[in-house]
């Protein structure tokens, strides 16, 4: 059975994008490259390890690519042209198309996940900030057996960061509806009773991880309690896949009118040689969260930090992809972003089929880059034609 012909077919069926980027309006009158092959080269990106337009522009001369994206030019596109469609594509159409594969996600059931063995399947959302481009930007990522960063919004400077990500949670279950969070993992900076409300209205839950207990009186409070008394839960365990000993102590607070759990956190690396013991503080709105979850969705708020903002700056150069437009960088952003989600689901799709997954990694270090440097090799070996 050729099984490289087989994950070029999974890969093409993944990337079944045609009536997708049909639905972007052209402004161009007489138009020499379809919009649709413009865009799925942008798209692409993260795929190949692009990262500038100008890399893109040197990929899109070879006769791989030209084949790869059905092209008979010279070549498929130029730099200024990407720049050009940039520009003038319409934000709107970009952010319906990064959505788009809501509904897809969903269905596959990738936008859930357990915290730990034998605990219930969970939505779980993170929102934070960051600096790319020039531009400051703030998403919102679904985390569950993928990353979806399904919102992203620009904002003025760091000081906005907070009230763009209130207008991101007014925005959540009317983008969203049945897929929209119920447990969201923020950091110390949206420990604020205006948040803890938002959220609530939103009948949903949120877990703060933070470092300083003096930060908040709940958690001084909790701190003094555990110096003098203890908990009134303690647990201890062994963290196999990060290999740390940890235990924890909670208790029981106020905070904002809504009752939380707030909980301490100390874990002990021996293998490190630096930075041997960490400390971090806890507060949920959610009491049905056991301990072991709640030590593991502090540890998952780095999703976004870890597989989302420097994922996609490793892969496409996000952090250095300078745009004073910032209407040209949101669009090309979210196009980015939605690859980044799609490349994770063909992961995942893979990792379920066995000796696909056996054929695509060939003994090699499963990165991303790595993998998908083999995908690129079976993609061009049986010429495979992504529209």
């Amino acid at each position: 059975m050729d099984y490289g012909k087989r994950i070029a077919h999974e890969v093409r069926k993944t990337f079944d994008l045609r009536a997708r980027f049909a639905r972007f309006r052209d402004i161009r009158k007489n138009p020499r490259i379809p919009l649709r092959t413009i865009l799925l080269s942008l798209f692409l990106m993260p795929f190949f390890g692009h990262r500038s337009l100008l890399g893109l522009d040197r990929a899109c001369r070879s006769s791989e690519y030209k084949r790869l994206l059905g092209s008979k030019r010279s070549m498929v596109a130029s730099d200024s042209t990407f720049a050009r469609v940039l520009r003038w594509l319409d934000g709107e159409q970009v952010v319906q198309f990064q959505r788009s594969f809501l509904q897809d996600f969903q269905s596959a059931d990738l936008l859930r996940r357990r915290l730990v063995d034998g605990a219930p399947l969970r939505r779980l959302g993170i929102i934070d900030g960051s600096c790319m481009g020039g531009h400051w930007i703030s998403s919102l990522c679904l985390s569950g057996k993928i990353n979806y960063p399904v919102i992203v919004r620009p904002y003025r400077s760091r000081g906005d960061e907070l009230g763009t990500a209130s207008e991101i949670l007014d925005e959540v279950h009317s983008t969203l509806g049945t897929a929209a969070p119920e447990l969201y993992l923020l950091d110390a900076l949206y420990f604020t009773r205006p948040i803890f409300t938002q959220v609530k209205a939103l009948k949903a839950h949120l877990l703060i991880k933070l470092k300083d207990a003096e930060y908040r009186e709940v958690t001084k409070d909790a701190q003094n309690l555990f110096d003098h008394f203890g908990g009134d839960r303690e647990q201890e365990g062994f963290d196999s896949s990060r290999w740390c000993h940890w235990s924890m102590q909670q208790t029981i607070g106020q905070f904002a009118g809504q009752t939380v759990q707030v909980v301490h956190v100390h874990e002990y690396y021996p293998k490190r040689t630096v930075n041997k013991t960490l400390d971090c503080w806890i507060v949920t709105t959610d009491l049905s969260l056991t301990l072991p979850e709640i030590r593991e969705a502090a540890h998952l708020r780095w999703q976004i930090e870890n597989n989302l903002f420097k994922r996609l700056n490793h892969l496409a150069g996000t952090k250095r992809f300078f745009f004073k437009d910032q209407r040209r960088f949101i669009n090309l952003l979210c196009l980015l972003a939605a690859a980044v989600a799609l490349l994770d689901a063909l992961v995942s799709s893979l990792a379920h089929k066995p000796q696909l997954d056996k054929v695509l990694r060939n003994g090699i270090k499963p990165t991303w880059l790595n993998l998908f440097s083999r995908m690129q090799e079976l993609l061009f070996i049986h010429h495979t034609v992504l529209y």
